[in-house]
């Protein structure tokens, strides 16, 4: 059993901390191949193109924060699908969000769209997924100045490419964005993914608790049982239920269930299991009440997913269980986490189903392990 540490370029309260040596050598690795001069002062309006995943979405956010430093001024907008979209609300450097029609929900409305973003005249396209359809929407939309890395072919729709992203392999995502930055000058520094929720989202999240009686318990821990990449990233739910269980004897804690309508089988499953039932809201709520809910938590027991990161960019303590994916590359970016991990000579496989048949790196992680690192969390001074 692995229990990594929380990356060490983290200083709790700074959020500008200085970059990691094996960091920092990477970033200055990366070499920028220019096909038309950009003067900064001359960039007024940006466009974002957002990665397609919540988890990710939220790993982007350093990077975003920091692109006022290089365009003072600029209004920045994000173009993101609507399953992201909701991360960019509440964002400062965010001036709009515009929800983004891929090709796949018809080409009528993907032309017009391009269409109505060739309208708006943007100065500057920074494309943060790595596939060619990402680059080939601001290039068809005329934005003269288009930012990626050298990836999936595209490199003559764009006109400052970021080359050599894999000198960023080893290194966390959120370090991986950051070299997009290196496009226009120098990257001396990170910063933490950081989401914030509304009064009106916290009171929602607040009175969905209160009707549901758990008000009155002394520890609110959340579980997050799904994971969209399939099973391979999925400890099993009768484990789940067990560790509920025994936080709900141990400190009396209301156990309540986070996820997607795609969760909610596997809910269910967790919810029978249990000695008490849980408070189940799995498909119940929209991403902006979900994450005002996990800042209402005194803990989150999660699989890698999107609640994951957005626990974590929420300063909730997040315990985090991984199988077959890297959890040194995206694993919480946060100083309140413990991770749960075991590196067997077979991954991080990186693959939806275990290739060998055996899930084995979930397999080894026990109930009392888990339940180890629940009761830290749960018992740290505050």
């Amino acid at each position: 059993m692995k229990k990594l540490p929380v990356p060490k370029a983290i200083t709790i309260g700074n959020h500008h901390s200085p970059l990691p040596q094996a960091v920092w050598a990477a970033l200055q690795s990366l070499t920028v191949k220019r096909r038309r001069r950009l003067f900064p002062h001359q960039v007024q309006s940006i466009l974002v193109r957002a990665v397609n995943w919540l988890g990710d979405a939220i790993l982007t956010l350093p990077t975003l924060r920091q692109l006022p430093r290089f365009f003072p001024g600029a209004r920045i907008t994000v173009l993101a699908l609507e399953r992201v979209a909701p991360v960019f609300r509440q964002q400062t450097e965010v001036a709009e969000i515009i929800p983004y029609e891929p090709p796949r929900s018809g080409l009528g409305a993907w032309w017009q769209q391009i269409r109505h973003l060739r309208q708006r005249a943007f100065d500057l396209a920074l494309v943060m997924p790595n596939s060619l359809e990402s680059a080939l929407v601001p290039w068809l939309a005329g934005i003269p100045h288009r930012v990626g890395y050298d990836t999936g072919g595209r490199s003559l729709l764009l006109t400052q490419t970021v080359l050599g992203p894999e000198k960023m392999a080893g290194l966390h995502q959120v370090y991986r964005h950051l070299g997009l930055l290196k496009a226009f000058g120098w990257v001396s520094a990170d910063g933490l993914p950081e989401l914030t929720t509304t009064p009106a989202e916290q009171e929602t999240a607040a009175a969905l608790l209160s009707a549901a009686g758990a008000a009155a318990a002394p520890k609110l821990v959340g579980i997050s049982p799904g994971a969209a990449y399939g099973p391979a990233k999925q400890w099993f739910p009768d484990r789940f239920a067990a560790v509920a269980t025994a936080l709900q004897e141990s400190f009396g804690a209301a156990v309540v269930l986070l996820g997607a309508n795609s969760d909610r089988e596997v809910a269910r499953h967790i919810a029978s299991a249990m000695a008490r039932p849980p408070i189940n809201l799995v498909g119940q709520t929209d991403l902006r009440t979900a994450f005002a809910l996990l800042q209402q938590l005194d803990l989150l027991i999660t699989n890698d997913s999107g609640l994951m990161h957005a626990a974590a960019a929420l300063w909730t303590p997040v315990l985090a269980i991984f199988g077959s994916t890297d959890p040194f590359a995206t694993g919480p970016f946060t100083p309140y986490a413990s991770v749960l991990w075991h590196p067997l000579p077979c991954g991080p496989c990186l693959q939806r189903t275990c290739p060998e048949g055996h899930y084995r790196c979930l397999e080894l992680i026990t109930v009392a392990d888990v339940l180890a690192q629940a009761e830290y969390w749960l018992t740290r001074p505050s």
